[in-house]
């Protein structure tokens, strides 16, 4: 285990529906993973994303929640996660369509180092830099004080299909269907 990541702050409760599903004790809990797709990022990490479906019988009523599992995979074999909620998936895609625009506006500029990022409920971290040259990095990083996944930008097409095939195939079981992004 890295050194910051035995500093990095523990989650004291989960921050998604999903996290609070995963959680529960003293009830039946029913768990649904559906791989979506992965995607091949820089250094030989790997994205791996899961439609999730989680279900609790309490008494006479149930209630379920709907997510997308996003996991980091190394080359050394060390694996790290993060939950989205399904409320959260249309703002993330947005989020991602909106980071892809201004890499483009900014790619002429010559400025400072200057980070863009977009944050979620459970600390996922995607964005992108631009260092003094113009050079500009695409990232994710699914776990705080883990490590990073850095992709080309034409990966970051292929992540945002892959999250948007995985909120059809939700909006297929059930959960909170609205206008396609």
């Amino acid at each position: 285990m890295s050194e910051i990541r035995k500093i990095a702050r523990l989650k004291d409760e989960p921050t998604t529906e999903a996290g609070k599903f995963l959680a529960k004790r003293g009830h039946v809990v029913m768990k649904q993973y559906r791989e979506i797709g992965r995607i091949n990022c820089l250094y030989r990490n790997e994205l791996v994303f899961s439609t999730l479906l989680f279900a609790i019988a309490q008494g006479n009523r149930g209630d379920q929640t709907f997510g997308l599992k996003i996991e980091q995979v190394s080359d050394d074999g060390t694996e790290e996660s993060c939950l989205v909620d399904f409320e959260e998936l249309k703002e993330l895609l947005l989020a991602i369509k909106h980071l892809l625009q201004t890499a483009k506006q900014y790619s002429a500029e010559r400025t400072d180092y200057t980070e863009f990022e977009y944050i979620t409920k459970d600390s996922l971290k995607i964005g992108f830099f631009q260092d003094d040259q113009g050079q500009q990095q695409f990232f994710v990083d699914v776990s705080p004080g883990g490590s990073m996944t850095f992709l080309n930008f034409d990966r970051v097409k292929d992540v945002f299909e892959v999250i948007k095939k995985s909120r059809e195939y939700l909006i297929e079981l059930g959960a909170g269907g609205e206008s396609s992004i």
